[in-house]
């Protein structure tokens, strides 16, 4: 039997691969997950989300909303608006799971890369290096252009008795090397030729996942994100139980743009088991929030390979998307970048983005598919950005300091109201570490080298007899 007792496929000699993965994983300790203290963020800033929340539901026509906002200073907000049952009118709320359709790729491509900085896979090796002849993908096809969607591929989600099968027979535990034979076809273009997204490509990674490592995909997420990060409420299916009560996501699979019926028995074990490492995971919107802001912020992967998986194609993916890198999608909401990932099957629309810069990450999942992500994610995003000026401003500014140029590139300048106004002056990043510190001298003015500070945003803080002064700038 084979090592991973899943695929079926034959040993396969690679100058002794396996066992060395193997012996690496044992060997290397896990990335440190630092232990932080979070905070719900205040009442009006929650109340004002939670209106910005139900108005979408309302504008938007969507049966329910459940959405996570992480923010610098680990201060944190979970809301749920809308109905979880249309008929029932069970409330939506944020204790429910949803069907994470591809955001399962971010989750899968973070696996790979993890799997790239160890040296157990390499992003240039090809399908052939780790799996047998498989029909309808040829061997030489690389890693990297899997991650990337630009290995022309066919798409078996495309093939239009692949869903049907969900239906007819949605208790059949699919293999993965089955599913490709069943509903695959010849690959559409040659690797390289260009982005073309298809679910192929991360079935084949995580069928190469399982053959390094020799364990069970659901073993090996579980292993390296779901339990260092605490996530609890996220399952990979079929093979994992439910941890809590999956929320009905309503749709139509006879009249177009409908959501009249609950998807809950067409995404059963088939479906599940088909798109496998491709679409197959199912939580809630506050534990893939925990794990997009792990991964961009470095406590699953180096920050040289993170820069890797950034690393676009320019594409317009819609809703806020415009572009593709290594499993990870990048979008662009009032004027920030950000990285993430989409998710859209029957019943169900997800989106999770996170931006350096400003240290915000939001996830969202809608119980209908179609929904506008986009808009409902840029209004979330806009109420979140005018509280936390508004968290800044609500300080004394009397007497008040001006502080420029703002952005800044090399030197910042602090010119003070009059000697003795401030006698300490802290430079803080947006998880409130602070980077600089000193005493002010009794003058009017102050100035700062900015080399040692990373691109990104910050925060000012002034103290002294006359109170305090907070200013947040952007250092580029």
């Amino acid at each position: 039997m084979p090592a991973n007792g899943r695929l079926g496929l034959q040993n396969n000699p690679r100058d002794m691969r396996t066992h060395y993965a193997l012996l690496l994983l044992i060997a290397i300790p896990f990335r440190g997950i630092p232990s932080r203290a979070q905070s719900p963020v205040s009442p009006a800033f929650a109340a004002a989300l939670q209106a910005k929340l139900d108005s979408c539901v309302n504008n938007y026509n969507v049966p329910g909303i459940s959405a996570t906002l992480l923010l610098p200073g680990n201060r944190f907000w979970n809301g749920a608006s809308g109905v979880a049952n249309i008929y029932s009118q069970a409330q939506m709320d944020t204790a429910y799971l949803f069907q994470l359709a591809s955001i399962t790729k971010h989750f899968t491509a973070a696996v790979a890369m993890q799997l790239v900085e160890e040296g157990v896979i390499g992003l240039d090796e090809t399908v052939g290096d780790y799996l047998p002849p498989l029909t309808y993908v040829p061997s030489n096809i690389r890693i990297r252009h899997l991650l990337r969607h630009t290995s022309g591929l066919a798409d078996i989600v495309a093939n239009p008795n692949a869903a049907n099968s969900w239906l007819l027979n949605p208790n059949y535990n699919w293999d993965p090397v089955l599913a490709l034979e069943t509903f695959g076809s010849n690959p559409q273009t040659g690797q390289g030729a260009g982005f073309a997204y298809s679910n192929t490509n991360f079935i084949v990674l995580g069928m190469i996942i399982e053959e390094a490592t020799g364990q069970p995909f659901h073993e090996v997420l579980n292993t390296r994100i779901l339990a260092p990060l605490g996530l609890s409420r996220t399952a990979f299916r079929p093979d994992d139980a439910l941890p809590g009560p999956l929320v009905p996501g309503w749709s139509s699979l006879s009249a177009p743009n409908s959501y009249t019926d609950d998807m809950t028995y067409f995404l059963g074990t088939s479906f599940s088991s088909m798109v496998y490492t491709a679409g197959a995971m199912v939580g809630t919107p506050w534990d893939v929030a925990r794990f997009n802001r792990a991964l961009f912020t470095g406590e699953l992967v180096a920050e040289n390979w993170l820069d890797t998986m950034r690393t676009c194609i320019n594409v317009n993916m819609g809703g806020g998307a415009t572009g593709y890198g290594y499993g990870t999608m990048r979008y662009s909401f009032g004027g920030r970048t950000y990285y993430g990932h989409g998710g859209d099957i029957n019943g169900f629309t997800q989106l999770t983005i996170h931006t350096d810069a400003d240290s915000v990450t939001l996830s969202i999942a809608i119980n209908r598919n179609n929904a506008p992500r986009g808009p409902i994610a840029a209004a979330l995003l806009g109420v979140a950005f005018q509280q936390l000026t508004v968290s800044v401003a609500e300080v004394d500014r009397s007497p008040s300091a001006r502080i420029y140029p703002n952005p800044a590139d090399e030197v910042l300048f602090i010119d003070l109201p009059d000697p003795g106004a401030f006698d300490q002056l802290e430079i803080i990043d947006a998880l409130g570490k602070v980077h600089w510190q000193e005493t002010i001298q009794r003058s009017r003015m102050e100035s700062v080298s900015l080399a040692h500070l990373v691109p990104g945003s910050y925060i000012v803080r002034l103290t002294g007899a006359h109170g305090k002064q907070l200013e947040r700038i952007i250092v580029h």
